[in-house]
This record gives structure tokens, C-alpha cells and sequence, in this order.
């Protein structure tokens, strides 16, 4: 974007502005290592959660057509539907976790990096070019 620097007419006026913009900066930058950290994070969570739900859902396939076919009442089948409810609570807090950290999740970690990239980058080139002008003063 081309700047009206032009209408700076003051050293003084300069720096008020590249002090903003330093600070400014300092900030998107400090907000650009937040997101890249949670991102990160989010992709591995995101990679571990639907491998684990990929096993349990094997799993609960499993067990929901084994149960039926077990004696009532056995140790055998109490242990699988023990085991059946386990899978099934852990596939609930697991599919509770992928809002929060699953692919969705990264999506929006990863264009939020984008956009703070790129403001990062507009004020790059507006402090480059209230510099300019203030040499030109």
C-alpha cells in the first residue's frame, strides 16, 4: 500500500508513528510465536487424536458385536462390557478434545498465522516507509 507519508512534515512526527508502529509490531510478533506454538500443537494432538479414534471405533465395533453373542451373566462378558463402556467414554472425551484441538481447530490456528503474517508484513513496509520520509526531513 502507498502511504501518505508525504504529509509528515516533522522528524518529531515520524517517530510518534514508528513508535506505534514498534510497539504494534512487538506485539504481532509476540502473537505470531503464540499462535505457531499452538498450532504446532494442535497438529500433533490433532495427528494422535484421530489415530486413537480410528483404534477405538475398530474397538467398539468389536465389542458391540461380541457382547451379544457372550452368556449373560459371565465374567467374560462383564469384563467386555466394561471394556465396551471404557471405549465408548474415551471415544466421547476424545471426539470433546478434537473440537478444541483437532483439525478444525488447526485450521483456524493455522489462518489466524496467516493474517498475523501478514500484518506483520503491512507494518513492515509502513515503518519502512515513515523511515524513509524521515531521513528525507
Amino acid at each position: 500500500m502507498a502511504y501518505s507519508v508525504n504529509l509528515l512534515t516533522s522528524v518529531a512526527e515520524c517517530d510518534v508513528l514508528l513508535d506505534q508502529a514498534a510497539a504494534d509490531l512487538k506485539r504481532l510478533n509476540n502473537r505470531a510465536a503464540n499462535i505457531d506454538y499452538a498450532r504446532d500443537a494442535s497438529s500433533d494432538v490433532a495427528t494422535e487424536i484421530q489415530a486413537e479414534m480410528a483404534g477405538l471405533d475398530a474397538e467398539i465395533d468389536s465389542l458391540t458385536d461380541l457382547v451379544p453373542t457372550l452368556a449373560a451373566g459371565t465374567k467374560v462378558r462383564k469384563q467386555k462390557e466394561a471394556d465396551l463402556r471404557h471405549a465408548t467414554t474415551r471415544r466421547a472425551d476424545l471426539t470433546d478434545r478434537q473440537e478444541a484441538r483437532g483439525p478444525v481447530a488447526l485450521l483456524t490456528r493455522e489462518r489466524q498465522q496467516a493474517e498475523t503474517t501478514a500484518r506483520i508484513t503491512e507494518l513492515n513496509d509502513f515503518i519502512a516507509a515513515v523511515e524513509a520520509r524521515k531521513t528525507a526531513l
